[in-house]
């Protein structure tokens, strides 16, 4: 795409702006614990964790990056999480295609993508499909890289009612968290939920050593808000283009805009300050000498240099029951129409201005108060005052009057549609007045950070779908999963007094407690027969992990 520079003037304070990585001592390096709802799971459930930070610092980033992994680190799903005192908490989907095995959950933040040698927690998670019924073994973590943790059964005690219960029977448990000292972890997980032998076995928390990122980190924090980040190339080779402009829209917020100039390598961050959910963004990238680019975005993936082991453990019969009943348990809950799966949450962000970013239009015309026009020519030519539309043997020119010298710009103004840059004078002419909802336009110069405009045109079409985007080069649109809005589990309440209705529930328990002093808790239990396992998990202010757990039982 040809671009004349002159049109988009850049007042570059820096000859090439450029962010340096973080530099972080061992001391310094936040480390993140990972908490889980259940030890194991059927594909196509919701999993939720709980994160807790160690060394976190207010000043850093306080969002949280949370992949399920293979075994060699191969990213399945992800989710990015917003931490409030430390803590963070959300939910995770679990494909429903997902093959049984052993999978990883992981957290970090941003900056730690740029230290070498990271040790990096990874947290087990047994997955069984559902459709696979005829296993007769699986791969399990093989123990060496497996993180020892402290059992505090003889300090903590978990003192239950009675060791067996009926079906959907209370519950009482007394809780000896006295033994916890604030001073070493102010809260614990308590968890009750259904035991899986196999990941009692087999499972835990693991180890693996990261590797620094590729990419260029940005020197400032995530901090209440997400990095976009990725990487410009060049159509032809695939290499860099040098330095490069890059454009950011947002289709659900048309007042929002941002740009970003690349350095040699082609790297570009964008921070997006509290934007929550799924939304689109629109990305184009112009050079100079007008080359065909192509834009990557980054995954945010911690590379690891030493994947978990696995080895093979055959399964005996007792597994392949509570494999078989679990999968059989999840297949009635949807007949039943118990489906947990959240349904992605539509984007939303704080505006930045209450104006748009060009700021307030000198002119703005609502095309439905008007006669129908054919098209932009009789538009400009009507309506559009000050606005000069001129197509000569097909090379279509827009120019814009200089208000405060009554004589018309040089240069182009810029030129928006739905927000989006555009630079194709071409694609205005196929639109008229039943196309266009209103135009704002600017008549004087206008900076937006090191941009300076020579006037502004922005259009506002009826048809959102911004459809005329595919005949724009250079420009790309992607659907980003932004920071994860605040949910609560629904699944803890089993069915109002219906018994009827089958109560297939696994777990029954899972809070963040505060430590120093004894606690009581209650839950119910469901229909499924088979052991709960009741336990209580830490992290000390030091970065060790403790447990004390407790078995019953449904008969």
């Amino acid at each position: 795409m040809k671009v004349n520079w002159q049109n988009i003037k850049l007042v570059l304070l820096f000859s090439v702006i450029s962010f340096y990585g973080f530099s972080q001592s061992e001391n310094e390096i936040t480390r993140h614990y990972l908490f889980t709802d259940r030890d194991y799971c059927i594909s196509g459930d919701t999993i939720w964790f709980k994160v807790a930070a160690i060394n976190s610092d207010s000043a850093k980033s306080n969002v949280v990056h949370v992949h399920l992994t293979h075994a060699a680190n191969q990213v399945i799903a992800s989710v990015i999480k917003k931490s409030s005192a430390g803590w963070a908490e959300g939910y995770l989907h679990v494909p429903d295609s997902l093959s049984t095995g052993v999978y990883f959950l992981s957290a970090f933040v941003y900056e730690n993508l740029s230290v070498p040698d990271l040790p990096v927690e990874k947290k087990s998670l047994f997955v069984y499909n559902r459709f696979q019924d005829d296993l007769t073994e699986m791969e399990v973590p093989g123990q060496k890289q497996n993180i020892s943790k402290t059992n505090l059964d003889s300090r903590v005690k978990i003192i239950p009612n009675k060791q067996e219960f009926k079906p959907r029977e209370r519950v009482t448990v007394e809780l000896g968290l006295d033994a916890i000292e604030t001073s070493e972890t102010e809260f614990v997980v308590v968890r009750a939920s259904r035991a899986d032998e196999m990941a009692r076995s087999f499972g835990g928390r693991f180890t693996s050593v990261s590797t620094p990122s590729d990419l260029t980190v940005p020197g400032f924090a995530e901090k209440d808000g997400f990095i976009l980040s990725g990487k410009v190339k060049k159509s032809a080779d695939g290499l860099p283009p040098g330095k490069a402009v890059v454009f950011l829209s947002l289709i659900d917020d048309p007042g929002y805009f941002d740009y970003y100039v690349t350095g040699q390598e082609g790297t570009f961050h964008f921070f997006l300050k509290n934007a929550e959910g799924v939304g689109d963004v629109v990305l184009q990238a112009v050079t100079e000498d007008g080359a065909e680019l192509e834009i990557e975005l980054a995954t945010n993936h911690m590379e690891n240099r030493t994947p978990i082991t696995l080895q093979k453990e055959p399964l005996g019969h007792d597994q392949t029951e509570f494999i078989n009943q679990s999968g059989d348990a999840v297949f009635i809950k949807r007949l039943f129409g118990e489906n947990y799966t959240i349904s992605p949450t539509d984007f939303s962000m704080p505006p930045r201005f209450n104006v748009p970013f060009y700021g307030h239009p000198d002119q703005s015309v609502n095309l439905d108060d008007f006669f129908e026009l054919p098209d932009f020519r009789e538009i400009s030519r009507e309506l559009l005052h000050g606005v000069q539309y001129r197509n000569r043997d097909g090379n279509i020119t827009i120019r814009m009057l200089n208000l405060d010298e009554n004589v018309y710009f040089e240069n182009e103004p810029f030129r928006l549609i739905n927000g989006i840059p555009f630079f194709r004078n071409r694609l205005l002419s196929s639109f008229g007045s039943a196309e266009i909802d209103k135009i704002d336009y600017a008549m004087e110069e206008r900076l937006f950070g090191d941009l300076k405009f020579t006037g502004v045109l922005a259009i506002y079409l009826k048809d959102k779908s911004n459809r005329w985007l595919a005949q724009q080069s250079n420009i790309f649109r992607f659907t980003v999963p932004f920071l994860q809005p605040s949910h609560e589990p629904g699944y803890f309440s089993p069915p109002e007094n219906d018994k009827n209705v089958p109560d297939l529930r696994t777990v029954y328990f899972w809070q963040r407690v505060p430590t120093g002093e004894k606690k009581q808790i209650e839950f119910l239990l469901s229909d499924l027969k088979g052991k709960v396992e009741i336990s209580v998990t830490g992290v000390t202010k030091e970065g060790k992990i403790f447990n004390s757990s407790e078995i019953i039982e449904i008969k």
